[in-house]
């Protein structure tokens, strides 16, 4: 069986689903045993391959004119897809939309969440409109939906009234590049990125959906808690109302915006932070959870989209809308030495069942399934 996996959100972005083609396709091609894995690209920006030599059979790419030809692809519905892919049994499509593809190999695509539908005013109104005109001919295309939790595939499969096996949930695990950081490296990691003192974590881009302007009114309520509240995350799209709110913050000089950070040194805040903040009003799966449990960070969450579904009752999952009821839980997990100590130990267990290998096998099975 020949699979090619589209791996253009691997070039083009760091976090979200660049993030997943990157944790993903080493998993598969440790996985693929006889069978063959080759992936497709335009490399705009000359930067070549994502992936190590020999980790894919083929690397079909092209510079110009790649971008006319996508455009073409979401303005016109041609050329088709596999005039400039490698040749395949079956292609992988990670970033919810199927390209212009013929008949005859089947087709796997990625839906990893249901925004577009359920809190479309929190995205880019043209990606927004992109994807609701696109979905449904997706949709009809695919052989196989994959989402990454058990919440978007029912989410998914009673928006658009599809049939149960056509919608298979691969859930994520925490990436294996967090590897385990020597605990004699941890805090010259935290000295070198300027934190001093405790402080309460938050990662995530900035972006409407991550939610961070609750986030810094429920800061400011904070009566008994004199450390930081430190930012993980690169600027998406309006920035400036989230900016403008964090410098309007009673406690703007505790509040510290660091971007995007190296995986070492997330690993070392996840190891120091007091918990993780987590009020997202939606999310496909919520990896920052499930890293910061794998790391012994106490996590408090939202119940956005997928979210008490992957913490469950190994962190706090509150609903969003009231400030009074975060600052209590926080401060129940500063000030009580037990309560944290259990939420550690729940979120180290809840942290062990999810697993990027599993993810892998699971999308091999789905490819072998099409192919048979």
């Amino acid at each position: 069986m020949n699979v090619c996996i589209q791996l253009q959100a691997a070039i083009d972005q760091r976090a979200g689903v660049g993030r997943y083609v990157h944790t993903l396709v080493p998993e598969l091609a440790a996985l693929r045993g006889e069978d063959s894995l080759s992936g497709f690209y335009f490399d705009f920006r000359r930067k070549g391959s994502p992936f190590p030599d020999g980790m894919l059979e083929e690397h079909a790419y092209h510079t110009l004119p790649g971008a006319l030809i996508q455009q073409s692809w979401k303005r016109l519905g041609l050329p088709a897809y596999t005039r400039f892919a490698p040749e395949a049994d079956v292609h992988h499509f990670p970033n919810f939309i199927i390209p212009p593809l013929p008949a005859g190999p089947r087709a796997v695509v990625n839906i990893h969440d249901c925004c577009f539908l359920t809190c479309p005013e929190t995205m880019e109104p043209k990606n927004r409109a992109y994807l609701q005109h696109r979905m449904p001919s997706t949709l009809r295309r695919a052989d196989k939906i994959l989402t990454i939790s058990e919440t978007m595939a029912t989410e998914l499969r009673e928006a658009f009234h599809l049939p149960e096996d056509k919608v298979v949930a691969t859930l994520l695990g925490p990436p294996p590049s967090l590897n385990d950081l020597p605990e004699d490296q941890v805090a010259g990691r935290i000295r070198n990125l300027g934190i001093d003192g405790p402080f309460l974590l938050h990662v995530g881009t900035l972006e409407p959906r991550k939610n961070h302007r609750f986030l810094f009114e429920v800061f400011d309520r904070l009566k008994y808690f004199d450390g930081t509240l430190v930012l993980c995350g690169m600027q998406g799209w309006q920035t400036e109302p989230i900016l403008q709110a964090m410098r309007d913050s009673k406690k703007a000089d505790r509040i510290q915006h660091l971007n995007y950070v190296s995986d070492d040194d997330l690993v070392a805040l996840y190891r120091r932070a007091e918990a993780l903040v987590f009020p997202s009003l939606y999310e496909g799966f919520g990896l920052p959870p499930v890293e910061a449990m794998r790391q012994g960070c106490p996590v408090i969450s939202s119940n956005g989209g997928s979210l008490a579904e992957v913490v469950g009752n190994a962190g706090i999952v509150l609903p969003l809308g009231d400030p009074d009821a975060w600052t209590s839980a926080i401060e129940d997990v500063l000030g009580d030495f037990d309560h944290r100590a259990r939420l550690i130990n729940a979120g180290h267990h809840r942290a062990a069942g999810f697993s990027w290998r599993r993810c892998a096998e699971d999308t091999w099975r789905v490819y072998r399934e099409l192919s048979n």
